[in-house]
């Protein structure tokens, strides 16, 4: 039963399923549920969902043993910390589609994630010595990953057109900021 819990979202658990029977209610409570997180934002556009407090709720579920995290569109410093200081045990990290405001923690969380084994970055903006960062203190990383391509990787709904929209609108609007004589 515990396998087709799992192919349940984290939302979906923390809002309904875990409160269709306590059986669910006793499976979700089990820390062993929370090993393997994927966080990602809300396909519903009108749903009030507060992914930070979410996360933060689920590292908490995990007591400790959260070994592989995957965020995706939304996160801050915040989040990142709470994940390091609630999961020392964790070997895998993934954000992907975050700004840059992710990265005001970085150095104080990367030094409570020793045994971080696998870091993954995409469409997510971040420096060299953010990278640097991440080999200095995480001595058991074996792989790191870095594409800041285009959201193509997590938004499947948009076609070539719209995302080339979008870069020439961005770019467009940057020319602008350059010459703006206030």
């Amino acid at each position: 039963m515990a396998n087709i819990l799992y192919r349940i979202g984290v939302v979906d658990i923390l809002q309904s399923a875990q409160k269709v029977c306590t059986a669910w209610r006793k499976i979700f409570k089990d820390p062993a549920m929370w090993r393997v997180v994927y966080m990602g934002s809300s396909s519903d556009l009108n749903a009030d969902i507060e992914l930070d407090a979410m996360c933060k709720h689920v590292v908490d579920r995990s007591q400790g043993q959260l070994v592989d995290i995957t965020i995706v569109e939304f996160g801050y410093g915040e989040i990142l910390l709470n994940i390091a200081d609630r999961s020392s045990q964790l070997k895998r990290l993934t954000i992907a589609c975050c700004d840059d405001y992710m990265y005001y923690m970085w150095t104080e969380s990367l030094k409570k994630l020793p045994l971080l084994e696998e870091l993954s970055l995409y469409a997510t903006i971040i420096s060299e010595e953010a990278i640097e960062t991440a080999g200095r203190y995480c001595s058991m990383l074996k792989t790191l990953k870095v594409n800041y391509e285009d959201r193509r990787f997590w938004d499947d709904d948009k076609s070539d057109e719209e995302y080339d929209k979008e870069s020439y609108m961005e770019s467009d609007d940057e020319s602008d900021d350059e010459f703006d004589d206030r």
